[in-house]
């Protein structure tokens, strides 16, 4: 029988679908074709019908108001780099998370293009920042504790060492983005 260029022809099968449900089809087959138990796939291991989210989780984009100031504080950072010459991409998925290692390029090249800063920190202890070993973070934070502090001096606002505490700059996006800020006028 042939059909015409809109006709459609379809295949109905008996009983219920099968096949991944990213081909279309139902569950998953609980059993092999020859009757054996499939354990290949466990309920844990079977992945979401979701799309994937590649991203870091941020707290600030869960209300309209938190993702409105992290915006503000990404632009108005971004804007205080624009005219720096940096190697450093400060694109804006970075600085939605602004890790540790970023902050420590930047001092260094702020740093290298200045001289702001320049032997207060040893290369072991900025080479420490970086490394993924048990004690980490608290490497991280005597390091970010004595930035602080250095930037407070140079600026003569000791009111920045109680606002930018190593233990709320770990956890807060907005303060790290601060943090850069103050860094790019302290250099």
């Amino acid at each position: 029988m042939a059909t015409g260029m809109g006709d459609m022809a379809f295949m109905l099968v008996r009983g219920p679908r099968a096949g991944a449900p990213s081909c279309g089809g139902g569950a998953l087959a609980a059993h092999s074709p020859d009757g054996h138990a499939l354990e290949l796939l466990t309920p844990q291991r079977v992945p979401p019908r979701q799309r994937h989210d590649g991203r870091a989780h941020n707290p600030h984009e869960l209300s309209f108001d938190g993702r409105a100031r992290m915006y503000t504080e990404i632009c108005e950072t971004q804007r205080l780099y624009a005219g720096f010459s940096s190697r450093t991409p400060l694109s804006h998925r970075v600085l939605k998370q602004v890790p540790v290692t970023l902050i420590r390029d930047i001092f260094l090249e702020l740093s290298a293009s200045t001289g702001f800063g320049a032997g207060e920190f040893s290369k072991e202890a900025l080479d420490a920042v970086g490394k993924d070993v048990g004690i980490v973070r608290d490497r991280r934070a005597y390091f970010l504790a004595k930035l602080v502090d250095l930037i407070a001096k140079t600026l003569g606002d000791m009111s920045i060492v109680d606002e930018l505490r190593p233990e709320l700059l770990m956890t807060d996006v907005l303060l790290r983005n601060r943090l850069l800020r103050e860094l790019y006028h302290a250099a």
